[in-house]
């Protein structure tokens, strides 16, 4: 399982309303929405060979009428090639669904679902919503957790170093100790006598709630140490809204750990190591949701203190 949902949007002119109709409606899912765009499909082959290779996209929404007078059903046999097993969606706003049925049925286009256009993005919707009901079991649910951890303790990581690096790095490995010698005792001797950052942030001992404990500390006093203002201002609401990672990532991630999942008339539900239920499928998109929105803001902290102070 992952956090994306890709769209290979081949239009020439969608509006602002319709991307976000979209956005929204992976969101619901708790899918973060990357879209590609081509205008009439002259870099097919190229994104084919990407989707081969990555498998980038999800859905492919495809137009009637393109740029450079480019029709979508002479597009769409070799989109079906190219994409063979991708959804697709036909649409249009100035013919029926059943003139585009009739192109795509004139072509033996298989595998291509058909709307107005004012109904497209509903019937998209509809695309993201039964994708995420067949991703929708513990595998893939404690895959990527483990996944989230991972990006967020690498950027968790290089802002510590980062801030290390600005003249604190005495005083983080002062604060790495103690927050390893709380929980580690048969590390002790090797950790400490550790006097660099870098072997420090390395060392297995730093588990994920370690360096995350450590990194709140931090940003909280490059908070206080910071003039008032927009850099200021953000930082604060950022560290804000990663308040509940402990809970909504790492401890989601641990239990997922030694989860079982068990079959009931209601579908699928997840129970944690002592058999009680922890979740069931419908809370899915809520966890989703919740890795993507403290990710994000991490990534964001990490932006402002790494990337554009490098």
């Amino acid at each position: 399982m992952r956090l994306h949902f890709g769209i290979l949007w081949i239009e020439d002119n969608f509006s602002e309303a319709e991307e976000a109709a979209l956005e929204r409606s992976a969101e619901i899912s708790g899918f973060e929405l990357i879209i590609t765009n081509l205008k009439n499909g002259d870099d097919l082959e190229h994104w084919a060979d990407q989707q081969q290779k990555f498998h980038l996209f999800d859905l492919v929404l495809l137009d009637l009428k393109l740029a450079d007078g480019v029709m979508g059903d002479q597009l769409a046999p070799s989109v079906r090639a190219l994409f063979k097993f991708t959804p697709i969606l036909f649409y249009s706003g100035s013919e029926s669904e059943a003139k585009l049925r009739q192109r795509m049925a004139n072509d033996c286009v298989e595998g291509v679902f058909c709307a107005d256009r004012s109904n497209f993005t509903n019937r998209a919707a509809d695309v993201i919503g039964n994708l995420a009901q067949s991703l929708d079991r513990l595998a893939g649910m404690r895959g990527l957790s483990m996944e989230v951890v991972a990006r967020a303790d690498d950027l968790c990581r290089e802002v510590v170093k980062s801030l290390g690096e600005a003249g604190a790095a005495e005083k983080i490995c002062t604060e790495l100790n103690k927050a390893v010698l709380k929980s580690a005792k048969s590390t002790i001797n090797t950790f400490t006598s550790m006097d660099d950052l870098d072997s420090k942030l390395a060392n297995r001992a730093v588990d994920s709630m370690k360096l995350f404990n450590v990194f709140r500390d931090l940003l909280k006093d490059e908070i206080m140490s910071t003039p008032s203002g927009r850099e200021k201002d953000q930082l604060s609401a950022l560290r804000n809204a990663t308040r509940k990672y402990r809970k909504d990532v790492l401890k989601v991630r641990n239990v997922l750990g030694h989860a079982l999942e068990n079959k009931t008339d209601n579908g699928w539900e997840i129970l944690d190591k002592d058999g009680k239920l922890f979740m069931t499928v419908a809370d899915f998109p809520t966890h989703r949701a919740n890795f993507i929105r403290n990710l994000r803001a991490i990534r964001e902290i990490h932006r402002l203190l790494v990337v554009e102070k490098a």
